[in-house]
């Protein structure tokens, strides 16, 4: 089991952006120690509020990667459907070739309906404007070159710089948003990331379907590695440690599950993520990555407010990776 963090970069209440991208520095730059045994780092995406301050990961991993010397660090989910596919490609092989293979493409579709309208995709067809793009970016990626001829996207055959550092591109993981995402990369063999707001029922069917699917068409999955993403908020006292995922959650669980009870949502999101005492975070994640067959476990500190507090957890945490290395 490897583990790394992952990271929201919601703009709480009363706090700047410089902030919040401070926090995200200070932990990253903080875990690139060789003291520490977590191996990497990814930003997330997000749009249009300050449920998730960065617009360009690729860009945020660039600035941590020019920051550190051990960590992988990578976009946990890229949304390759709403940009350009050259413009991912590139970008991703000029941070694979100047870090030496450092760079991770974690990628999604887009979820939201308005972030498709507002860049002015065709919402039904969205996952195959998914598919097109993915295939762009992975020949240029694992090739140097691409040549699309389909219904999006029909341009000359062009080279991609510069060539990636690594052999066949950097790794990739793709987010689980939905389950023709999820056939779809049990037939590529691609490695999932399940996310972190969605329940262990969904999980789990997301893990089943992708290895019935594998199996069906005969795929080879045993170097896939999912990742887990896990909240965490450790407290001796186990009700603020609640009460600050509650107030951490709150603005993004309204704005994305606009239809759903939202104190339903985040209690579910507490049961399931590592929120509590320090004798609550094991169960429940254990139980996540068996039902998901993750090997990697990515954990956001965000909602815990003192950062030192932060400190002192990832320590621990550590320090128990650290008793279980072989």
């Amino acid at each position: 089991m490897k583990f790394g963090l992952f990271f929201l970069n919601f703009q709480k209440d009363g706090t700047t952006s410089e902030e919040t991208l401070d926090n995200m520095v200070k932990t990253v730059t903080l875990i690139d120690s060789t003291k520490y045994h977590f191996n990497t780092a990814f930003v997330n995406e997000h749009h249009f509020s300050k449920n998730g301050i960065v617009g360009a990961p690729i860009t945020a991993a660039g600035f941590l990667l020019g920051l550190t010397n051990k960590l992988h660090i990578g976009s946990l989910n890229q949304v390759i459907t709403t940009h350009h596919p050259v413009r991912v490609a590139e970008e991703a092989s000029l941070l694979d070739q100047m870090t030496e293979g450092r760079f991770i493409l974690g990628f999604s579709d887009c979820e939201n309906d308005f972030e498709m309208e507002f860049f002015k995709r065709h919402i039904p067809s969205r996952q195959q404007q998914f598919e097109v793009c993915y295939d762009i970016i992975n020949e240029a990626l694992t090739t140097g070159f691409c040549h699309p001829e389909n219904d999006f996207y029909d341009f000359p055959k062009i080279s991609v710089n510069p060539h990636c550092y690594s052999e066949n591109g950097p790794k990739q993981y793709v987010l689980a948003t939905s389950k023709e995402v999820v056939r779809w990369a049990a037939k590529k063999a691609l490695s999932l990331i399940f996310k972190w707001d969605d329940n262990l029922e969904v999980k789990e069917r997301y893990a089943v379907l992708y290895n019935k699917t594998a199996q069906q068409y005969g795929v080879d999955i045993s170097d896939v590695d999912h990742q887990l993403t896990v909240i965490v908020n450790l407290n001796a006292d186990k009700d603020t440690a609640q009460e600050e995922v509650r107030e951490y959650l709150k603005d993004y669980i309204a704005e994305t599950y606009p239809h759903m009870d939202r104190d339903e949502k985040i209690n579910c999101i507490i049961e399931e993520n590592a929120v509590g005492s320090h004798d609550d975070y094991y169960e429940s994640t254990k139980l996540a990555v068996e039902k998901t067959g993750s090997k990697n476990i990515l954990l956001s500190f965000e909602s815990m407010s003192d950062i030192k507090d932060v400190k002192d957890i990832i320590d621990m945490l550590n320090q128990k990776i650290e008793m279980n290395l072989p």
